[in-house]
């Protein structure tokens, strides 16, 4: 599970259904005054409790007001990454959203992000270091939140073989419009609740989004109170939610291994300064199972073949100017702020662009160039050097913190590059994957879930990557999606990593390597 699944994993908190206080039923038209449900739930994963969650709702005159706190420890090879997620919502009786708010708490700096829904419009505002962000949308008509979800399912009642659909606005999973949920109430069955047997309806929901479907799995009993729930963990089988009491839920858990426990042999060392290309073979463990798509990118060409083996062939870019070929000529970075590089030149929570220590920073990196390769590779070797403190114990931060702290792994690495580059004027995305590493944790020649950076240069997306060091990047990464980080749900980014953490194997079929001309 990478630190950016968390953030889908509080949106499938949304489908688990609610409890309520002394088993009483909940009104789906009139629930009480002041506190009317609060839900504790112990997390587990990979076979031990990693944390917990806690849900409320309660009336305030004729609105409802929702609150979920999802605390959790994670291990990262040998370090420790501590995550808090908060979020709230405001929504009137019948389930019509008006605001919401939320607060992500896995690096050393807080992000926050507030929203309101008046005439059809959301209005977004995100914050850090005391800056603002605002963004605005078409808020999705129908679409509804906590409270709706849940009123909604109470309404329908729990009948076997119903199966409907909802619009659930998650800003989590995208910021610009809703995703679609399909929930199928099943039959009654027992489960394992912890230590004992419980009956309970079993309901699951789908959740399918631009990027890929997830589903969830939740127990309910006669009155919709939750008694276990299951959503998808990559590389560590299930994240399990089990109904449990506030102190039982408060005590301490552990911190599971992350990183280790899904990295992948290579079965052969590479000389990533001598590899022109490699022809990968990937297969799915579960021969069953459908790997997805494979994004083909200016390095990355994908072939799919019938018994469902996917042959990527992966080549080292030669760049056409600048560091490779000579001198940069008259190529400059002139891409418009308002054309079709828009989205991938502009400020978002992740890169606010427009913070000043963050200008400061890149114009710094730049020195005066504007050779677009010469350029990439100038901010790529400034942010190899300015991240000093290489950590794994940082959550997913900032440009602007990563420019001030100085610390993180590749995520911290690869924002922080893109962002630099956007303020040159040179747009920007992530791409997240798999690299191959000599040796990392104890392991040698292995494949590490990875994050880099890729600048828009001459037509074609060119990779460069900041924590490996790479300007001339080696055709040793395998690209599972790409995103310009504009939504900070990042369910883009995310999703696609879901089917193929820990659920596949690599086959190194070819390797070519790099001729020198003799001398």
């Amino acid at each position: 599970m990478t630190r950016r699944d968390l953030r889908i994993s509080m949106s499938l908190l949304l489908l688990t259904p609610c409890v309520g206080l002394a088993g009483n039923r909940i009104d789906p038209n009139s629930p009480a005054q002041g506190l009317f449900a609060d839900e504790w739930l112990n997390v587990y994963l990979a076979g031990g409790k990693v944390g917990y969650a806690h849900s409320t709702m309660t009336r305030e005159g004729n609105k409802i007001r929702t609150g979920t706190t999802f605390r959790m420890r994670i291990g990262r090879a040998d370090q420790t990454v501590e995550i808090a997620v908060v979020q709230t919502t405001t929504e009137t009786l019948s389930g019509k959203p008006l605001a919401f708010s939320s607060s992500m708490d896995a690096s050393q700096f807080k992000t926050n992000m507030e929203g309101t829904i008046t005439d059809g419009k959301v209005t977004i505002v995100t914050s850090q270091f005391g800056m603002k962000q605002e963004q605005q949308f078409d808020f999705p008509t129908g679409a509804i939140m906590t409270w709706g979800i849940f009123r909604d399912g109470m309404l329908r009642g729990l009948k076997p073989g119903l199966t409907y659909k909802s619009k659930i606005y998650t800003p989590d999973m995208r910021l610009d419009d809703a995703v679609v949920s399909t929930t199928t109430i099943g039959e009654r069955e027992m489960v394992q609740a912890g230590d004992t047997k419980r009956e309970g309806w079993k309901i699951t929901a789908v959740m399918d989004t631009p990027a890929g479907s997830i589903e969830s799995v939740s127990w309910v009993d006669d009155n919709w109170f939750a008694i276990k729930s299951t959503m998808p963990a990559p590389g560590l089988g299930d994240m399990v939610l089990l109904a449990t009491s506030q102190r039982d839920a408060l005590a301490d858990f552990v911190s599971p291994e992350m990183f280790m426990t899904t990295t992948i042999a290579a079965g052969r060392h590479i000389d990533r300064s001598a590899t022109k290309s490699i022809t990968y073979h990937i297969r799915p463990k579960d021969a069953s199972a459908d790997l997805g798509s494979f994004p083909t990118t200016g390095a990355q060409r994908t072939t799919v073949e019938p018994d469902g083996t996917v042959t990527l062939s992966v080549a080292r870019q030669v760049h056409r100017c600048g560091i490779h070929s000579g001198p940069g000529g008259t190529h400059r970075c002139t891409e418009s702020a308002d054309g079709p590089m828009a989205e991938f030149l502009g400020a978002n929570l992740m890169m606010n662009t427009n913070d000043p220590e963050l200008v400061k920073l890149a114009k710094k990196a730049a020195r005066g160039e504007t050779d677009p390769y010469r350029l990439g590779d100038r901010l790529r070797r400034f942010v190899t050097q300015h991240v000093s403190n290489a950590s794994l114990d940082v959550g997913f931060a900032t440009a602007s913190e990563v420019c001030r702290t100085r610390k993180g792994d590749c995520s911290e690495f690869g924002v922080l590059l893109a962002a630099l580059g956007r303020i040159n004027g040179l747009p920007s995305r992530v791409a997240a994957g798999l690299a191959y590493v000599p040796s990392f944790g104890g392991r040698s020649d292995i494949f590490g879930y990875h994050l880099w950076t890729q600048f828009h240069i001459d037509g074609r997306w060119v990779d460069f990557d900041s924590a490996l060091r790479e300007s001339d990047c080696s055709p040793t990464r395998i690209i599972f999606a790409t995103s310009s980080l504009k939504s900070t749900g990042l369910a883009d980014l995310s999703l696609p990593l879901l089917d193929k953490i820990g659920a596949i194997d690599i086959d190194i079929v070819r390797v070519e390597e790099i001729v020198h001309p003799k001398d």
